[in-house]
């Protein structure tokens, strides 16, 4: 396991410390990760929560490692209560039309490749892979295949921007990344007055009418109060002679990398 200064180290338990399943989570402001399902050293689900601009998106995110063959996630996947967001990612090992492509005539889709394939579809997960496009490139020569996936059900489905597979790996499996785009709260606007418009006759008059008298203060009270006052009546003045606008920001997503 590596270390990465600035990551939270997630893995399936502390008796796994060399577990083949690590997740890592930058440590940003605003995002927490809790460890709310995991099994053997391989099946990983943490839940992740972010906070941006006083609006919270929360979402589980499932690390699976199938080892082998896809017969133990196959037997793990219906023990398992569905969030109600989830992103499903990992080496699930299983070989199925759906995410494989057309498949050689001497290709063989076993049965728990069929009863995993069931379980997503009957979950209403989406498959954000390509289909057909190798992501295990075995060094002893055998044909390439699909293995490493990227399923989500419910509404973060929509915020999964694109996918990416990079094959320039020191593994015989390539890197999946994928970026979503969340929901953030539009930011408050902004007034601003624009001086270059003002009418300084209007303003003068304003500061004139109050016929505000400074000459007899005495002490800290009636200099505060009288500061209070100026206060008040610059601001009357600028609003009525100086004419002002309203500004907003556009709405920008908030961005994570899976």
């Amino acid at each position: 396991m590596v270390i990465l200064p600035h990551y939270q180290i997630l893995i399936p338990s502390p008796q796994y410390p060399s577990s083949p399943n690590v997740t890592y989570v930058r440590r940003t402001p605003g995002l927490t990760a809790t460890t709310t399902f995991m099994a053997q050293d391989s099946f990983l689900g943490i839940t992740i929560t972010l906070t941006q601009n006083s609006k919270t998106t929360t979402f589980t995110l499932f690390n699976f490692y199938s080892p082998g063959r896809a017969e133990t996630i196959a037997r793990l996947l219906p023990t398992i209560p569905v969030p109600k967001e989830c992103i499903l990612m990992g080496d699930l090992n299983a070989h199925h039309l759906w995410w494989q492509g057309p498949l050689p005539q001497t290709a063989h889709t076993s049965k728990a490749s069929h009863s995993l394939a069931e379980w997503l579809e009957s979950n209403n997960f989406q498959l954000h892979n390509e289909p057909g496009l190798p992501t295990h490139h075995p060094r002893n020569g055998t044909t390439q295949s699909t293995i490493n996936l990227c399923l989500s059900c419910r509404d973060i489905s929509v915020s999964i921007l694109s996918l990416a597979t990079n094959h320039n790996t020191t593994s015989d499996h390539s890197s999946i990344t994928v970026r979503l785009a969340l929901p953030s709260s539009r930011p408050a606007p902004s007034v601003w007055h624009n001086c270059h418009k003002a009418n300084w006759e209007t303003f003068i008059e304003h500061i004139c009418f109050t016929g505000i008298d400074l000459t007899n203060l005495q002490g800290r009270e009636d200099t505060l109060r009288a500061v209070t006052s100026i206060t008040t009546i610059l601001h009357k003045a600028i609003n009525a002679a100086v004419p002002s606008s309203v500004s907003q920001k556009p709405e920008v997503p908030g961005g994570i990398t899976v």
